[in-house]
């Protein structure tokens, strides 16, 4: 899906005609360390003429909104700025097949408008529109009870009252896509209406957190490695393998957690386009891919691609290493993180999605022209997992996605106070392998879930959560948002 051209955040001078009082959290950690959250991971295929092509992944949690509660499963993303769920009001396809908030069903909901004024009986409250790098949400707004974990959780941390939006109208990609429901954004407070929208705000404001952090940890999926989880609080240490790095927030006023890109190389040989220090890169939990600023989009996926061989899984593939320079540490990268799994027939397009501007330089794979699905005699190509970034100034143009990929390889922590990100090698079983004994002996061994998926073919070409022209790029940075208001002046 295409982003409108303009980035444009509405500022709102805010009223005190009805306030609510503080409310301090109900539950808070009784130990040291962070409240832990743990996130599913989730596999989605990608088809091209009915053969699987892709896969594109999400990380979600469970949060809970309302009295009595009503559990919701979340992504987990640094990338925006407010708690969103599908309303009981939606229509949405996006809707219809995920949980809806119901906000008649709950004790403590109270409908407000954008100011945060309560809405008066009988009268319509304000819209609210967020646009994502692949999708977006017309919601309305309320003041509920949000909790960290599910309904059947042994105990509920992060407990407080704060603003949600309740989505009306939700985009069919990338929501309908997915099992998750709704985002629980966790970028820095401008990227939300108001404070009392930023949970993280909310939650150190009101809280007794160990610390005002949070650790994030995706895992590929492998058993040894345990599951992914985000660290409220703090860092967990089990999953780290070094002391973090940290580099300070470039633009804290534009609300992403952006660092400064000083250099960027490929296999040791640097590029020109951050040689005039204007390079960013947002580190977004919410992102599948690489975002590469266009038009030097196409240069990457050009110095990236490999030929497949008999290759099955292009995590394998001998390429070159690329290489983000930071300003207190070097983000590197292998083909094993950026690579997507399956090799790519010739004349297969699985990109679509431009973050920002419509433009021509999206990366392509092919013409997507009709194929011959029983050919023998055909190229396969093993293809990076970018997507173009077409942003203007003061967000782009230069400005980087540093998601999925770096994720993979990297524990990341984002200081709240201090406005940094902390990097360490995850304790992954990728990092901690020997170097001179390679994965090459699983050679032509697919994934777990790539065989599972694989064996499903029929029952997948019929299942309601897959679209045949669906992208395999999720993003959920957050690139607009604007208020429509049903008062008359």
């Amino acid at each position: 899906m295409k982003i409108a051209s303009a980035v444009a955040f509405t500022n709102i001078a805010y009223g005190v005609a009805f306030q609510f009082p503080p409310q301090p959290l109900v539950h808070v950690p009784q130990s040291e360390g962070p409240i832990i959250v743990p996130l599913r991971r989730e596999t989605v295929p990608v088809r091209r003429q009915g053969q699987i092509v892709s896969f594109k992944n999400s990380y979600s949690g469970l949060i809970t909104i309302g009295t009595p509660a009503q559990e919701f499963r979340v992504v987990f993303d640094t990338g925006s700025g407010h708690v969103v769920v599908p309303s009981s009001e939606c229509e949405s396809e996006a809707c219809v097949v995920h949980k809806n908030y119901n906000a008649s069903a709950s004790k403590t909901a109270v409908l407000i408008n954008a100011d945060g004024t309560k809405v008066p009986p009988n009268e319509m409250c304000d819209r609210f529109n967020i646009g994502f790098g692949t999708g977006d949400i017309t919601g309305e707004l309320v003041r509920d009870h949000v909790c960290l974990g599910g309904v059947n959780s042994t105990e509920q941390y992060g407990c407080l009252d704060m603003h949600v939006v309740m989505a009306v109208k939700m985009s069919t990609q990338p929501f309908k896509s997915f099992l998750f429901d709704g985002i629980l954004g966790l970028g820095l407070s401008r990227l939300a209406l108001s404070t009392d929208f930023s949970f993280f705000h909310m939650i150190t404001t009101h809280g007794a957190l160990p610390a005002p952090q949070f650790g994030v940890f995706l895992a590929e999926g492998q058993q040894s490695e345990g599951g992914s989880e985000v660290a409220i609080g703090g860092v967990n240490p089990e999953r780290i393998l070094q002391p973090l790095a940290w580099s300070p927030v470039a633009k804290p006023e534009l609300g992403y957690w952006q660092v400064r890109i000083l250099a960027v190389r490929i296999d040791g040989e640097e590029l020109d386009l951050c040689k005039d220090g204007t390079c960013r890169g947002v580190v977004d939990t919410g992102t599948s891919h690489l975002g590469i600023p266009t038009p030097f989009d196409n240069q990457f996926a050009e110095l990236l691609t490999r030929g497949a061989g008999d290759l099955l899984d292009c995590r394998l593939v001998k390429g070159p290493t690329v290489e983000y320079q930071l300003e207190s540490f070097n983000v590197t990268l292998s083909p094993h993180n950026y690579m997507r799994r399956l090799p790519i027939r010739e004349g297969v397009n699985v990109g679509s999605s431009t973050v920002g501007n419509d433009n021509n330089a999206s990366i392509q794979a092919g013409t997507n022209a009709e194929v011959d699905a029983n050919a023998t005699n055909v190229t396969r190509f093993c293809r990076p997992k970018l997507m173009p970034v077409n942003l203007p100034a003061p967000v782009g143009p230069k400005l980087f996605i540093l998601g999925e990929p770096v994720m993979h390889r990297y524990y990341t922590v984002y200081d709240w106070d201090r406005l940094q990100v902390g990097f360490s090698l995850a304790n992954t079983e990728q990092n901690t392998a020997d170097p001179n004994s390679p994965l090459s002996k699983n050679l032509g061994v697919l994934p777990d879930e790539v065989e599972h998926l694989l064996m499903q073919d029929e029952v997948s070409k019929s299942a309601t959560l897959l679209d045949r022209e669906q992208s395999d790029e999720t993003v959920f940075v957050q690139t607009g948002v604007r208020v429509r208001s049903s008062r008359i002046a």
